[in-house]
């Protein structure tokens, strides 16, 4: 089973439970559950859990700054009324090479949309392109 930890903005029945029928998950408030965890700080907490996958739809981390070899960022480009998709996207993104094993996500600040996924790694200046075709 893979780890994910979901951002605090997701709901939790349309994207926390989904998500736990095939996978190990956590919301970031379950780790730290007396205090507000601000964005600068899931960096160091997502070291801290090693190799593990922080899911959001949080722009802020589509950033080559947060990219680090103990942890993946998965960024679902989405709207608001999209957040049902997540479980079933994210399901789909882990069939992808790329994502296929937390080995291969480690690194990766990874962007998802519908119909394609951009991921940034360290030492690179622009983000790489992969076109999908979910079905």
């Amino acid at each position: 089973m893979s780890q994910f930890i979901i951002d605090e903005q997701l709901p939790f029945d349309r994207v926390v439970f989904p998500i736990r029928k095939w996978a190990s998950v956590k919301r970031i408030d379950e780790l730290r559950p007396d205090e507000v965890i601000k964005d600068d700080r899931i960096g160091s907490l997502l070291q801290r859990i090693k190799h593990t996958a922080f899911v959001t739809i949080d722009s802020g981390f589509w950033n080559s700054r947060y990219c680090h070899p103990q942890y993946c960022i998965l960024y679902f480009a989405l709207r608001d009324d999209q957040h049902a998709e997540i479980p079933t996207l994210l399901r789909k993104c882990c069939q992808v090479d790329l994502l296929k094993t937390k080995r291969a996500r480690m690194g990766k600040i990874v962007k998802i949309g519908r119909n394609k996924i951009e991921y940034l790694e360290r030492g690179f200046i622009s983000p790489k392109v992969l076109p999908v075709i979910f079905k």
